[in-house]
């Protein structure tokens, strides 16, 4: 199954991808999100892993994709496995994020997947709205001036 979501945000690129590639902040701006934490070392970059509660299922998640400020993969494990690409492309006002979800189920979860893909894509664009939120309403990063 397959979703995709796009918005757009009136913030830089590099703040959106910042906020995207911390999945410890994914607790900020998505509601099904409980908990979230890093795995490896510090600073996040490519490979860096997580474990997160998404909906009240865990999932291992690591950075496969890592183009800053304007591409971002995750692979996550968990039921169901799962990738997450989002495409962040600077506009006039901010950001335009785009997003493909692309879930791999196995088994009876396949159907209930099938079942659910319109809840789902809405549930994503819904998320999107407190994720703009959270951008537009986060202070600006200290310039090194």
């Amino acid at each position: 199954m397959r979703a995709t979501a796009k918005t757009s945000i009136s913030c830089p690129p590099q703040r959106v991808f910042d906020t995207l590639a911390d999945l410890r902040r994914e607790t900020e701006w998505n509601s099904r999100v409980s908990s979230a934490e890093l795995l490896s070392e510090e600073p996040v970059r490519l490979g860096s892993r997580f474990a997160l509660v998404n909906g009240g299922t865990p999932f291992t998640a690591t950075i496969t994709r890592w183009e800053p400020p304007s591409h971002l993969t995750f692979e996550a494990k968990g039921r169901p496995d799962l990738t997450i690409d989002y495409a962040l492309t600077p506009t006039a006002d901010g950001t335009e994020l785009e997003s493909v979800l692309v879930f791999r189920p196995t088994g009876a979860l396949k159907l209930l997947l099938g079942l659910l893909a319109p809840v789902i894509r809405r549930d994503v664009a819904k998320q999107y709205v407190s994720l703009k939120t959270l951008c537009e309403g986060a202070p600006a990063p200290p310039s090194n001036d």
